[in-house]
């Protein structure tokens, strides 16, 4: 469950940052966005398994501080969807406003069209290069940040199957206890059974043997 919870602190920690180069304006590109929710999507998942591995806690204390820990993990979740629907709202805004300043810049500019010279050309490459270079490096990290909740969640669920099978040997050691003191007791009725058998006949013996008594001694003596 720690593992699991720390990595949900990593994933609040990753969307306030690139929460905050959102409404800087630092970096609003949509890969930016696409990041951001793959992120949240990823902080939901790790809300709901830390949610259900607090509901196995078998630890009254321990169950109680990680609900506590959900709460406050679906708070934030909440406050991140509602800070990142306001930013993106206001980011279509103010990109409608820049395609429709563009717009009226290339109908004024049909009027006069200026001859391309070469030189154009060779400086809109650089450009180029880095715009691809920069979603290249956006591709990596969204990537390297699924990657790295896969490989969380593998791990938490490797933590739980472990819990799991640790709950499953106690539970073992506890039915072959019960089943050792069943069998012992098993053996104890036994014997008090079959002693008590053999108390009966010894005293069916002992009452024989009396009335035989009485009766020789009533018979030769009178």
């Amino acid at each position: 469950m720690n593992s699991l919870y720390n990595h949900a602190l990593k994933q609040v920690n990753a969307l306030q940052r690139d929460l905050e180069k959102f409404q800087t304006g630092e970096d609003t590109s949509v890969a930016l966005q696409g990041q951001i929710t793959a992120t949240v999507n990823a902080f939901k998942r790790s809300i709901d398994d830390y949610d259900a591995m607090a509901k196995k806690e078998m630890i009254d204390a321990k169950r109680e501080k990680a609900f506590a820990r959900v709460t406050k993990f679906r708070e934030d979740y909440d406050a991140i969807n509602r800070s990142f629907a306001q930013l993106k709202s206001r980011e279509e805004q103010l990109s409608h406003g820049r395609n429709r300043a563009q717009l009226l810049e290339r109908r004024q500019s049909r009027v006069n069209v200026p001859v391309e010279h070469p030189y154009q050309a060779t400086s809109a490459s650089p450009y180029l290069q880095q715009a691809h270079a920069m979603r290249e490096r956006d591709f990596a990290s969204r990537t390297g940040m699924q990657l790295d909740d896969m490989l969380h969640q593998g791990k938490a669920a490797l933590d739980n199957l472990y819990q799991q099978k640790t709950m499953l040997k106690s539970t073992q050691r506890k039915m072959l206890d019960a089943a050792n003191t069943l069998g012992l007791s098993r053996n104890v009725i036994q014997l008090i059974e079959r002693r008590s058998s053999e108390d009966k006949w010894i005293f069916y013996a002992g009452v024989c043997v009396t009335l035989l008594a009485l009766w020789a001694i009533i018979h030769y003596l009178t």
